[in-house]
């Protein structure tokens, strides 16, 4: 079974000082590889694979900006994937590594996926609600940074859903239609509901 968190600490130990530029190099190449049709499982397709990504790479237009080693380390791993019939994981390999050497800096990256366009006032009290929240303890980081991304998903109709690390906090309008939803279901004749449903707005932990 695939174990993204292994994964990612034998990639980031055999990189060492040049992890990140290894992570870049494997963003770049994951995605063009996938598109490969064909299975891409086992010895025989990563020996074949190699020649296309190394071909490929040598070919490459200088804006990728990727450094040689960052390369080699991500070319190596990529194989050991296909070697093994995990290349499918990759992208969560990736996602695995960007949180451990995230962990290593102090950083702690927050995705605020929202039905409207957020404004500055909002990603300001978010981060101080974050840094208030990482001075309890909540984050198993010392968090130094809080870098904020935003996602505007129409599909959410309204409030916001919040990703931190591998934790989700959803206090979309999307969702509490669906909770009010399920509540009605389960709720008795002429009783409430056995569960409540989150009000939104505002920041709820």
């Amino acid at each position: 079974m695939f174990n993204g968190e292994r994964w990612a600490t034998g990639f980031i130990g055999s990189c060492g000082v040049h992890a990140e530029a290894g992570l870049e190099a494997l963003k770049a190449l994951v995605p063009v590889i996938a598109e490969i049709p064909g299975t891409l499982r086992g010895t025989a397709a990563a020996r074949e694979l190699e020649g296309m990504i190394r071909k490929a790479v040598k070919e490459a237009p200088e804006s990728w900006g990727l450094s040689e080693l960052g390369v080699e380390y991500a070319v190596r791993i990529i194989l050991l994937l296909v070697k093994r019939g995990y290349f499918t994981h990759a992208p969560a390999l990736i996602s695995a590594v960007e949180l451990l050497l995230d962990q290593q800096q102090g950083i702690l990256r927050v995705t605020v996926e929202s039905a409207f366009p957020v404004d500055a006032s909002f990603q300001n009290d978010l981060k101080t609600a974050l840094a208030g929240r990482s001075r309890t303890g909540a984050y198993k980081i010392a968090v130094k940074e809080i870098e904020v991304m935003v996602h505007l998903v129409p599909e959410l109709l309204g409030g916001y859903r919040l990703r931190i690390g591998s934790e989700l906090i959803d206090v979309s309008l999307r969702t509490q239609l669906h909770r009010l939803a399920r509540d009605l279901q389960v709720a008795p004749p002429g009783g409430t509901s056995s569960r409540e449903t989150r009000a939104g707005g505002g920041f709820s932990w």
